[in-house]
Parts: C-alpha cells; sequence; structure tokens
C-alpha cells in the first residue's frame, strides 16, 4: 500500500500541475497571438511561461505516476531526464523573473537614456542568452561535472545535493552562487531601486501639481500598484526556492543524512509550485491579460 507521504506528494503534484499546463498555455497563446504584448518585459515572462510549461507538461505527469507507485518507476534515463528538465526550467524561469525586474528598473530610472533601454530587439537578444546561460548549468551533471539522481523519498531525480565527493560540491556551489544568489540580487537591487524611483516620481508629481491633483493621485496609484507587484513576485520567489537551496547547503555541509528522506522532499515540492504560481500572479495582476484570455476561450467554444 502507498504510504500517506506519497499520496500528498501526487496530489501536490496534480495540484501544481493543472494551473501549471492551463495557465501557462494560454500565456503562451496569448503572447503569440497578439502583437501588442510583444514588449520587452513581455518577452522574459513569455520565456518564463514557455520554461514553467516545458516542466509542467513533461515532468509532472511522470510525478504523480511515481507517487502513486511509491517509487521511481522510469530508469535512470528517465530519471536523468526528468532531472535536466526540472533544472533547465527552473534556471530558465528564475533568470527570466531577474532580467524582467532589471528591465523594470531601467524603464523608472533611466526613461529617456536610449543607451540603457532595453528594446524589444534586446530583450529578445538577452533572452536568447539566458536559455543558453541555463542550458550550459543544466547540461554539465550530463556531462561529468556532478550529476542526477534520486532525491528525498525516491519519487523524483535532482542534482546530488547530498553527494560529498568534490566533483558535486565544487557544480553544487557554483550552482547555487549563479543560479539562485545571482538572481536574488539582481530582483533585491532592482526592486529597491525601483520603489526609491517611485517614490521620487511621486513626490516630484506633489510638488509640481499639488496633493489633490488627478496627476499626482495617478502616479500615487501607479506606485502603489508596482509595490504590491514587485513584493508578490520577491515573495512567491524567495518563498518558494529558499527552503530547498537552504536544505540543499545543509546537506552538502552536513552529510547525506542530516536531513530525512522527507524533510528533504518537501522544499524540493514547494519549490516546483513556483511552476504555477508565476502565471498565477501574472493572470491576477494583469487585466488586458485576463481580457485576452477570456476571449480565446470564448472564441474556443
Amino acid at each position: 500500500m502507498v504510504d500517506t507521504i506519497y499520496i500528498a506528494f501526487a496530489v501536490a503534484s496534480a495540484v501544481i500541475f493543472i494551473p501549471g499546463v492551463v495557465l501557462n498555455f494560454l500565456i503562451c497563446l496569448v503572447f503569440y497571438k497578439n502583437e501588442q504584448f510583444r514588449t520587452p518585459p513581455n518577452v522574459f515572462i513569455a520565456s518564463v511561461a514557455a520554461s514553467d510549461l516545458l516542466y509542467s507538461a513533461t515532468t509532472l505527469p511522470l510525478l504523480i505516476a511515481t507517487n502513486a507507485y511509491g517509487r521511481w518507476i522510469y530508469g535512470e534515463k528517465g530519471c536523468k531526464a526528468a532531472a535536466f528538465i526540472t533544472a533547465f526550467s527552473g534556471l530558465v524561469s528564475m533568470m527570466h523573473l531577474a532580467a524582467a525586474s532589471y528591465e523594470r528598473y531601467t524603464v523608472l530610472a533611466f526613461p529617456l537614456t536610449s543607451r540603457t533601454t532595453i528594446t524589444f530587439q534586446k530583450a529578445v537578444r538577452i533572452s536568447v542568452a539566458l536559455w543558453l546561460y541555463s542550458l550550459f548549468w543544466s547540461v554539465m551533471p550530463l556531462c561529468g561535472w556532478s550529476g542526477y539522481a534520486q532525491e528525498g523519498v525516491g519519487t523524483s531525480c535532482a542534482l546530488r545535493w547530498r553527494s560529498s565527493q568534490k566533483i558535486d560540491l565544487t557544480f553544487n556551489i557554483c550552482l547555487i552562487f549563479a543560479s539562485y544568489l545571482l538572481p536574488v540580487c539582481v530582483m533585491g537591487f532592482s526592486y529597491f531601486k525601483c520603489c526609491k524611483e517611485i517614490v521620487a516620481g511621486t513626490r516630484r508629481a506633489k510638488i509640481i501639481w499639488g496633493k489633490s491633483s488627478n496627476f499626482t493621485k495617478k502616479a500615487t496609484e501607479v506606485k502603489h500598484k508596482m509595490l504590491i507587484l514587485f513584493g508578490i513576485m520577491t515573495v512567491a520567489f524567495i518563498m518558494a526556492w529558499t527552503p530547498y537551496a537552504i536544505v540543499s547547503l545543509i546537506s552538502m555541509i552536513g552529510g547525506p543524512y542530516v536531513i530525512s528522506d522527507v524533510t528533504a522532499s518537501i522544499p524540493a515540492y514547494l519549490a516546483k509550485s513556483s511552476y504555477c504560481i508565476n502565471p498565477i500572479i501574472y493572470v491576477f495582476r494583469n487585466k488586458r491579460l485576463r481580457r485576452q484570455i477570456k476571449c480565446i476561450i470564448r472564441s474556443a467554444r
């Protein structure tokens, strides 16, 4: 009989799978069909949706099945393939979220400077570079620098975080700096600077147009909306990935048995929730996007 923990992980995978596939697919479809959405920030959002869709459609069904059986049933090659897609999709999403935050900072801080403005073409080039950057780090374990193996309770696969071998430790340390600390620092810096620019802009609006002016009210409204959006994105990112990063770091330092299999698996599934959290944030914080999704659904009936 399958233990309760496997049933819980199977249900969690199914819950992530449904919005992860449906919402990310609709977001990608909207960006593909509507030229008005082909803007620099939406290039990064579309890439996040595409990578989240890749993971949700290919790997989550495997996790549902393996947890239903209570063990990994797809062999060593299937394990490596699933772990590769997991790592690749996660890296793409994190790098593009960081790029989107920096793009917003450049728009607010340097609105009239062409040299720092990220155009649509430049955003596409940055996105391609980030996909290749993510591909490099996710391919390395397949080429011998560390490797992929079953993790936690044995129903999912990931990097060999618990290994004490030097080749695994060096890769894991480099990956934590390159794929976690780097995007977190970029997002933190960008959002902090954005908040400062919004506050300064609101203060200037009050001086120029007065506190009761419609221009001032609009500036204040934009300030609050952007602060809320930035706060949600940052908190969602940190809440999803920080526990997994901490558990991985503890396993690297303390050895393979310092954390139990179940304890190691819970943060992994929490991190996987980001694949459905991202589209939920975009859909419910973007009226134009919701409107276009409704039009697509109506036309499909």
